[in-house]
């Protein structure tokens, strides 16, 4: 019968699992040298280590995206607000300017030229966005135009 206690005492396992793990590193070397180029096996070996050590890496960098991409959707519509409220605040302006007039009101050329800036980006937003009301200033709008070339014919502006 074996004594195992006498044979474990002989025996070093720690120079065993050296031994076997040189052995497995000579044989993937030996297979790495002889395998087909997109079956080697130190290739799979990288490429599996690699995955293991990106992934919690490409997982926050999924999780960024998603973030980064919402907080687009945000801006984009903070954007679209902040573009309307200008048309209305335009569109406000415009109808405060032809009130103005109504009343009989001088202003400078460079008001009405202002006035006539207003109009023209208030008209720009109301073509690229039809669901925006911009029948309101229709009328305003023309009598505008109509007093500015009034005035210019005249030179009736103040100075």
């Amino acid at each position: 019968m074996i004594d195992f206690n006498a044979f474990f005492s002989l025996v070093d396992f720690g120079v065993i699992i050296q031994s076997l793990g040189w052995l497995f590193l000579g044989a993937i070397t030996l297979i790495e040298k002889f395998a087909p180029k997109d079956k080697k096996p130190w290739t799979a070996i990288l490429t599996f280590i690699g995955k293991i050590l990106t992934r919690e890496f490409a997982e926050s960098q999924k999780a960024l995206m998603d973030k980064v991409e919402a907080l687009s959707l945000k801006v984009e519509k903070v954007a679209e607000s902040v573009e309307e409220t200008r048309a209305i605040a335009a569109r406000v302006r415009i109808l405060s300017f032809g009130d103005e007039l109504l009343e009989g009101r001088l202003h400078s050329k460079d008001t009405f030229d202002q006035a006539l800036l207003d109009i023209d980006n208030y008209e720009r937003y109301c073509k690229s966005h039809e669901n925006f009301k911009n029948h309101i200033t229709e009328e305003t709008v023309a009598f505008i135009q109509e007093k500015y070339r009034e005035r210019l014919r005249n030179n009736a502006f103040t100075r």
